[in-house]
């Protein structure tokens, strides 16, 4: 028997999420590929937080490339789902999007992604080796004690995502962020959303 009656209040205080879904069950993902290596073929890339990989321009629709369209308004359609469940009272109002590859060595440095609300990714490719992106806590909790490997999941510090082809993860636009080199063959390959939102 407990010696003290009071328990926790409660656990879920300023907390952070990651949301995702399946889109494969509306969407084929070869296509959406298919589309990507075509935007590769012409767009040289630009260097931001890529590390020896290639990272699209940045844009909001692009008419040539079908199966990324269709995957983008997906996303919105979830995102907007979840706010209007969660009872936000938010909807999306601009998603900024660019592409991701990946290959051997190749990583993403810790960054964040500015003044945006939510950020996401959707994997369209992943070799075995290669792990999804690592969030990183950056608040003073991270000083306490309560932040250790071996405490439960919720105080930890860090949380690396498991990639899944096919998937897109949602979560809060302030968390930091990377994506660690892996060995062996393949790219990762992924699509990138910035998202804002505003009131219903």
């Amino acid at each position: 028997m407990r010696k003290f009656t009071n328990r926790c209040i409660d656990r879920n205080i300023f907390p952070n999420f990651i949301v995702s879904t399946d889109l494969t069950q509306h969407i084929n993902n070869e296509d959406i590929k298919s589309d990507f290596l075509k935007v590769k073929e012409k767009d040289k890339g630009i260097n931001v937080t890529n590390a020896l990989g290639w990272h699209s321009i940045v844009q909001t629709e692009d008419p040539d490339s079908p199966h990324l369209s269709e995957a983008i308004t997906l996303t919105k359609e979830f995102v907007n789902e979840f706010l209007e469940e969660e009872g936000t009272n938010l909807h999306v109002n601009t998603l900024h999007y660019w592409l991701m590859e990946n290959g051997a060595g190749a990583f993403n440095v810790v960054h964040n992604h500015g003044k945006v609300d939510l950020i996401g990714v959707y994997y369209i490719e992943v070799p075995p080796t290669s792990e999804g992106m690592t969030l990183l806590r950056t608040d003073a909790f991270t000083h306490t004690a309560f932040c250790n490997p071996n405490v439960p999941a919720r105080y930890q510090n860090s949380f690396t995502i498991d990639a899944i082809v096919g998937r897109v993860y949602i979560m809060p636009g302030h968390l930091y962020h990377y994506v660690k080199p892996f060995d062996g063959e393949g790219d990762r390959r992924s699509l990138i959303f910035n998202i804002t939102c505003s009131l219903n």
